[in-house]
Parts: structure tokens; sequence; C-alpha cells
């Protein structure tokens, strides 16, 4: 009896040759055959082999029967004298394997062929020489007698005739501006004396009055004479004369 450990998704399976494993998904179609390469113990006949950590060269392979997902499980959240509540669903998404070899290093698969290998064909044998000299020569003869290939001439571009220069508008003169009159100002009033003209009673009402000025002797006889006298000591004393 022979089984192997393999570890795929995360996981460690025990495999058989004939029989069924399911494994996470795996993205391989229906039908399709893959290949399992971390082994990690190969048993055959009590011969047991144990890698470190995985056995080098060896290889499980397996058929893919169906890809599915498993029944739904329900995941509810509860915390007490808080009213939280959470309820969610999960459907876990496997892929069910058949498996057909479990092959140790070195050793061939027997249901999977070989692909063939395309031999390389044989390359055409080279003319003999002779033929391949003749034909040089005769389309070295034919190049010579060929004419030359006539040129077509050059043209010449010709002169470009001189455009006329643009005319130009009359440029505008602007008229002369008529001199405006000096503005008039306005006439001047004499008083009614130099006019010759009686000055009314309501004229000599509304002419300010102004304070008749006393003579210089009647006003120095009526203040009272003063005397100044020296100061002593800071202070000053002023006496009144009759």
């Amino acid at each position: 009896m022979s089984y192997a450990i393999v570890r795929t998704g995360g996981k460690q399976y025990r495999v058989e040759e004939g029989r069924s494993v399911v494994v996470e998904r795996l993205p391989a179609e229906e039908g399709a055959t893959v290949e399992l390469l971390d082994v990690l113990l190969i048993a055959d006949d009590g011969q047991v082999t144990v890698g470190t950590p995985i056995i080098e060269g060896a290889r499980v392979l397996a058929q893919v029967e169906a890809n599915g997902r498993a029944k739904k499980i329900i995941v509810f959240k509860y915390k007490s004298k808080v009213r939280t509540r959470k309820k969610t669903g999960h459907r876990q998404a496997f892929t069910r394997l058949t498996v057909t070899e479990i092959l140790r290093p070195g050793q061939e698969s027997k249901t999977i062929e070989k692909p063939k290998r395309r031999r390389a064909r044989k390359k055409a044998e080279a003319p003999a020489e002779a033929p391949a000299a003749e034909a040089a020569v005769e389309a070295a003869e034919a190049v010579a007698e060929a004419p030359a290939p006539k040129r077509r001439p050059r043209r010449v571009a010709a002169p470009e005739a001189e455009a006329p220069a643009p005319k130009r508008r009359p440029r505008r003169v602007a008229a002369p501006e008529a001199e405006a009159p000096a503005p008039k100002r306005p006439a001047r009033r004499r008083p009614a004396a130099e006019a010759g003209v009686a000055e009314t009673p309501a004229a000599e009402e509304a002419a300010p009055k102004r304070r008749a000025r006393r003579p210089a002797a009647e006003t120095a006889e009526e203040k009272p004479k003063a005397a100044r006298s020296s100061t002593a000591r800071g202070k000053t004393e002023t006496k009144e004369t009759e």
C-alpha cells in the first residue's frame, strides 16, 4: 500500500492512488490534470521517505472532478448589555480531486505522454558550382547591355513676379479748430458814490456800523494815573496817585 502526505492551500492531506480528496479551491477547470509539488512524505511497501521539509523532485498527479461550495455556516456575534448582534453566513469554496499517480524523484508518469520532438528537416543541397558560375556571368552581361535609365530633366522654378507694393491710404489731417471766443468777465460793480447815485436809507441801514474812536487826549485824562514803584524782595506794589 502506497500513500503520500501533500500540502496545498495551507493544509496537509493524506492521499492514495485511485481515491478522491477535497482540498481548498484550485485555479483549474473540471477534467484538467494538476500537479501537487509540495510532497512531505511518501510511503511505498514499507519504504518511507521523509522530506526536509519537502521531497525534491517528487510530485502527485490528480484530476479535477468538480469545483463547488460547501454548505452555509452561520456566524452569530453577540455582546450582552450592549445590544450588539451581528449575523453573517459563509460558504467555503473547494475542489474535489482524484489522485492518479504518486511519483518519486526521477520517476516518469505512465498516463501522461511526452511531447514528441520534431526532427529538423535537412537543408536542400546546394546546386553544382558550374551552373551557378554560368548564371552569374549571364546576369553580368545582361546588366552591361541594358541601356542606362534616362533621367528626367530637373524642373526649375519660374521666377516669381514681384508683387506690387500695397497702396497706402492718404493720411487724414485734422481740420484746424476755430478759435473759441474768450469768455466775457462780469462787469465789476462800482460803489454808489462813484456812480453818482445817492445812497438810500435802506443801504445805510444795511451797512455795518463802526464804533467811533475817541481821541487820545480824552482817554488819557479819564484813565487814572498809575505809577509803578520799585519791587522789594520779589513783591510788587502799586500806588494810585491823586
